[in-house]
């Protein structure tokens, strides 16, 4: 009987210090993710509103790139990709974050991506 209830402390032990990890990982990875939720609508709002800068994307570069250094994203002017097709315009971004998970390093590759139409009035 002792045996047992040692036994049962043990694995709910090792229960919360699993629960604390992924809590840690959530806390770190989240924020991550919502930034880049963030930035991806604000190159949603520049790609709507494409026309309003004359068809100039040098304009859109500087406005991305200040929200994503407003948001801690390790993105430069030279990371977004803006193209115009016949009826859409499509801005896209790549890098890379690196997070720390306690034993390891990884590095998430995010790549967000927005596809509006081209309204020219």
């Amino acid at each position: 009987m002792k045996m047992q209830k040692g036994e049962s402390r043990v694995g709910c032990i090792l229960y919360i210090l699993i629960v604390l990890y992924i809590a840690i990982m959530a806390i770190q990875v989240v924020p991550v993710l919502y930034n880049n939720l963030q930035l991806k609508d604000e190159m949603g709002q520049m790609a709507s509103s494409y026309y309003q800068f004359h068809g100039h994307p040098e304009k859109i570069y500087e406005i991305l790139t200040d929200k994503a250094r407003a948001l801690d994203l390790p993105i430069g002017k030279k990371d977004f990709k803006i193209l115009r097709r016949s009826k859409s315009i499509e801005i896209s971004a790549h890098y890379e974050v690196e997070i720390n998970f306690l034993f390891m390093k990884k590095a998430i590759k995010l790549n967000p991506e927005v596809s509006k139409p081209a309204y020219n009035f």
